[in-house]
């Protein structure tokens, strides 16, 4: 059903943006798949294990358990792009996984200063979402940052290179 599904939405995309559409459905599933990783962490080392300490940069609180839970998405996002997402049989791993933690390392830090802002800064956050503010906030995050990731791997890390032979 859900194949059915993608099969019809890309048949709306004109054929010549046919593959970047159904690599940004993948990953799309990749990054929910990153999401729940993250989410779950994040939740568990706070709620779970009361986990709650946060250290200061450029004034904005950033909460240390968000640090872990988006690391290890990250790392479970690049296996899945990597080998589903943008099907890259080649054996740069090292090469690529460099590109990717370097993408991603801008990214990272701005999804701690973007969460910090929403949980901390951004009254209506709080006011609609109360004590599930923090994970509101991870949301909005994800939310900015999604486009850039995509981009920044399709065209900088998995990027398929012309072949003159």
């Amino acid at each position: 059903m859900l194949q059915h599904l993608s099969d019809t939405l890309l048949r709306l995309v004109p054929t010549r943006y046919q593959t970047a559409a159904r690599q940004f459905l993948k990953f799309g599933v990749t990054g929910t798949i990153g999401a729940v990783v993250d989410f779950s962490i994040y939740n568990l080392l706070t709620r779970g294990f009361g986990f709650t300490a946060f250290y200061y940069i450029l004034g904005q609180r950033i909460i240390v358990a968000n640090n872990v839970s988006v690391l290890l998405a990250i790392i479970s996002n690049f296996v899945l792009n990597k080998y589903w997402t943008f099907r890259d049989p080649s054996k740069k791993l090292v090469q690529q996984g460099v590109g990717y933690f370097v993408l991603n390392a801008f990214t990272w830090v701005l999804n701690q200063l973007l969460m910090s802002f929403f949980t901390f800064q951004v009254p209506l956050v709080s006011a609609v979402f109360g004590s599930q503010k923090d994970n509101a906030a991870k949301a909005l995050a994800i939310g900015v940052i999604l486009f850039v990731n995509f981009f920044g791997s399709k065209f900088f890390v998995f990027r398929k290179r012309a072949s003159f032979i």
